[in-house]
């Protein structure tokens, strides 16, 4: 029975033209599910549930599923299992259940393997057929398996494990975006007819950041670093005892960006995840673009002086893992919302004795969208 049982499954993979296509990349896909190494653990009421697995080598992966009674701390074999990559296009997993099949291992086939998970199957063996592991970081795992018992009645398990003894783990991202910033003017200026107007312009951005997430949490902090380019449009008129200032173009800027940011995950299965956190910005150059008077080597006239060289802010923003193409990038897009709070005003006020004419502020404000990845699965 056993041998007809044999048969059936290997023609089964034979004639899956989808399996085939679904593992092209048996090797990079094995390279992900070592992740499974170590201990992860699930508290229940009959007692803790663990899967310890440990790499034997490049190509395979053993494990245990243990219960250790609550009641006297005994440990319990369940199961004992085997992930094996043989060839380019087949990963195979070993389950051996005790009491199960002569004891022998039954072979489920990796059809399946993309953010939703890892699916194995077995058509040909009634209790489970599927079996899907599915990875949440390096933190949380979770094991799904379906059936169907003797009498035809459907089956469906489970088991969501946290990762035991495991310090917290870091990810190295790089990113890169579009934004649309404006300078906000508030206050008194000494202009004529009302205060400088400005409006949005688009920019761009390149950073990268270390993302270290803490040991079975939903919360991580972000530092990041990077280029932001960012502009205004800009039109103002105004007088300094007997000069005339104009101003009608287009700011164009280039910050370094440094910002400490945490991000808390929306769930256990959640896509979604929410930030919050202050950036600092250092002014590399500003190039000012159109009409400019008057010009020249004085840091008053020179347009390119009229910004402050720091600025201080707060971003807050909204993130969703979001991956194009079949590999796993840990692809993330993003939409962020950037609030300065620096008085950036380093030309309406420069010679200003008159407080009353002279409590103006500019401020940068704007939106971020952006992609990023992670740089170790590239």
């Amino acid at each position: 029975m056993r041998i007809i049982s044999f048969l059936f499954f290997v023609l089964f993979l034979f004639n899956s033209g989808t399996l085939r296509a679904q593992i092209e990349d048996a090797e990079y896909i094995f390279r992900e599910l070592r992740a499974l190494d170590g201990t992860w653990f699930m508290p229940t009421d009959r007692g803790d549930r663990l899967e310890v697995w440990t790499r034997t080598d490049d190509s395979t992966l053993t494990g245990k599923a243990l219960r250790i009674k609550s009641e006297d701390g005994d440990t319990i074999t369940l199961e004992t299992m085997r992930l094996e990559w043989r060839s380019d296009s087949m990963i195979t997993y070993y389950r051996s259940v005790r009491g199960q099949n002569q004891n022998e291992p039954v072979a489920f086939q990796l059809t399946l393997a993309d953010e939703d998970g890892y699916l194995f199957e077995n058509p040909i063996n009634d209790d489970p057929k599927k079996i899907l592991y599915r990875l949440l970081g390096n933190r949380e795992l979770q094991v799904t398996t379906e059936g169907q018992r003797s009498n035809g009645r459907a089956t469906k398990n489970e088991y969501v494990y946290e990762r035991e003894f495991t310090p917290g783990t870091g990810e190295f991202r790089i990113r890169g975006g579009i934004n649309v910033h404006t300078l906000n003017a508030k206050g008194t200026f000494p202009t004529f007819g009302g205060p400088p107007e400005f409006s949005p312009q688009v920019g761009w951005e390149l950073g990268a950041a270390y993302v270290f997430r803490g040991k079975g949490s939903f919360l991580s902090l972000n530092l990041e670093f990077g280029l932001m380019g960012r502009g205004s449009g800009i039109v103002s008129t105004f007088a300094d005892d007997t000069i005339l200032y104009v101003r009608d173009g287009n700011y164009n800027t280039a910050w370094f960006m440094v910002a400490l940011i945490p991000e808390l995950t929306l769930g256990r299965d959640s896509r979604f995840s929410v930030m919050a956190g202050p950036y600092f910005g250092r002014l590399m150059f500003n190039q000012a673009k159109g009409t400019v008077e008057p010009g020249g080597e004085n840091k008053l006239f020179d347009a390119n002086e009229d910004l402050k060289k720091n600025d201080l802010g707060i971003t807050l923003g909204l993130q969703y893992k979001l991956n194009f193409g079949k590999k796993d990038l840990g692809g993330i897009l993003g939409l962020r919302g950037n609030l300065g709070l620096s008085n950036l005003d380093n030309l309406y006020c420069a010679n200003s004795d008159n407080t009353a004419f002279c409590n103006g502020s500019m401020k940068f404000v704007g939106a971020s969208l952006y992609y990023s990845v992670n740089l170790v699965k590239i």
